[in-house]
């Protein structure tokens, strides 16, 4: 069966900025027309929320999109007032602003109606006090709960509905209600109707930032454009995940590297390709931040896919052989694994390049280890701290230390190695002298990239069983 393709995304995407859509048409030339219809609407007034539930006439997939955030639209008007003459009337004649008709001053003028503005205070509250100041417990209805003293901050919090009294409890509840509480009973509710294995989330902005959180809470999928950053409204659990490459199947999103919405994160979810070589971007703003940005037809292949010449990857921000969608719907896992493995490959092929590109290679391969090491120093640590206790009452630290000494390779500074370290440091080594044989150093990385796919797979895999 046809996945849903980018392009799809992309037009779907941008469709959800219109009310009251009966369906939304996509066309790929080596698949002709599909028609996706609207099975629900999300919607909540009060805070903005503004979504779809879509079913595919060809195929019957689901697909739940988001709406993000919207800029107030100016209403032009005309206006006439009488000519007096005045020094500000004489100054808009002589820029051209104004014209004299019939003893009147002729202008227009640009207005924004309070409901247009309304309507974008509350996307904007959304991705200031979601997205940037909030924490896990902003997407919680209800957190907080403690004994109700009657303070005048807890009054002051019962009386703007931010907080609900148990008068019987004698506790104090503190509510929230914003566009990821209120979407996530229709979202429960088509989860469980479909199964999250079958449902894509997709949205752009503030709505791709609401794709993502969805899929990640339900272990689903999404594809996003120029998403705002949710990490920090993940739990504890969730971001250590996410650093460690657990959604990268799961969630992919594009942003343009100048765009200043989409490149605002610390630690990406899922995973994160640029739509142009991030070496050539200009002072990032919001021009390339826009939906329709992501439309052109020219971006896209016959199969609906974005073409590799206008990918780049996220950490090594080199150019894709191919989009990592058509990788993913062709039932390989690991994509962005494989996708940074080839391009190490690519690398060994122009070892030749400038001093700065084996500089970003040696970057890469220390950001690995670094986040190799971490990784394996919590996993042992978690299991060190829950051996003696409920499940695992009958082991002890010893049993650990024989598990780890028997599924992987001699220790460095007490850490669990699953690839030869030998090899990396051989591998290092060749870098840090630019002098040395080019064929050495790609003798080398052949060897290298083939060690970092395993020991990826290796390691989430030991993070899967372990979670």
């Amino acid at each position: 069966m046809k996945k849903i393709r980018d392009t799809e995304a992309a037009e779907i995407s941008e469709q959800t900025y219109f009310d009251d859509v009966k369906k939304i048409q996509t066309e790929i030339k080596n698949y002709g027309k599909d028609i996706w219809h609207p099975i629900d609407t999300i919607k909540d007034d009060y805070t903005g929320l503004f979504g779809y539930v879509l079913k595919s006439e060809k195929t019957g997939q689901i697909v739940i999109s988001f709406r993000g955030t919207e800029m107030p639209e100016s209403v032009t008007t005309k206006v006439e007032t009488k000519y007096v003459g005045s020094p500000s009337q004489d100054a808009m004649l002589a820029t051209g602003e104004a014209s004299i008709e019939n003893g009147n001053l002729v202008y227009e003028k640009n207005a924004i109606s309070k409901g247009e503005l309304a309507e974008s205070n509350k996307d904007v509250k959304e991705d200031l006090e979601g997205i940037v100041l909030g924490n896990s417990n902003y997407t919680k209805k209800r957190y907080g709960t403690t004994d109700y003293l009657g303070t005048p901050s807890q009054d002051a919090s019962l009386a703007s509905g931010r907080a609900e009294l148990d008068s019987k409890a004698g506790t104090i509840s503190y509510v929230h209600k914003n566009q990821f509480t209120e979407a996530k009973e229709k979202v429960d509710h088509y989860v469980e109707k479909f199964g999250a294995k079958n449902i894509t989330f997709v949205g752009h902005s503030l709505g791709g930032g609401l794709a993502q959180y969805f899929a990640v809470t339900n272990d689903s999928n999404a594809i996003t454009f120029a998403s705002a950053d949710i990490y920090s409204l993940l739990t504890p659990e969730q971001q250590h995940n996410a650093i460690n490459g657990e959604y990268k199947d799961n969630v992919i999103t594009y942003t343009y590297p100048d765009d200043v919405v989409g490149t605002y994160y610390e630690k990406s979810v899922g995973s994160v390709y640029y739509m142009n070589d991030p070496s050539q971007a200009e002072m990032v703003g919001v021009s390339m931040h826009g939906i329709k940005n992501y439309l052109d037809s020219s971006l896209y292949d016959d199969e609906g896919y974005f073409v590799p010449q206008v990918l780049f990857d996220e950490k090594l921000q080199s150019q894709l052989s191919l989009s990592p969608l058509a990788l993913k719907n062709s039932g390989v896992s690991d994509f962005h694994i494989q996708i940074q493995e080839s391009l190490m490959e690519m690398y060994v092929q122009e070892m030749k390049q400038s001093e700065e590109q084996i500089e970003a290679t040696k970057q890469a391969l220390l950001d690995f280890l670094n986040v190799y090491m971490n990784s394996m120093r919590d996993m042992k640590s978690k299991y060190m701290n829950a051996v003696g206790s409920g499940q695992f009452d009958k082991l002890n630290a010893s049993d650990v230390e024989g598990y780890f000494h028997e599924f992987t390779k001699a220790p460095v500074d007490g850490v669990p190695m699953l690839f030869d370290i030998q090899m990396f440091d051989s591998l290092m080594a060749s870098l840090g002298d630019t002098h040395q044989d080019t064929a050495d150093i790609a003798y080398n990385m052949e060897r290298m990239s083939t060690d970092l796919m395993q020991a990826d797979q290796f390691l989430a895999q030991w993070l899967r069983y372990g979670s």
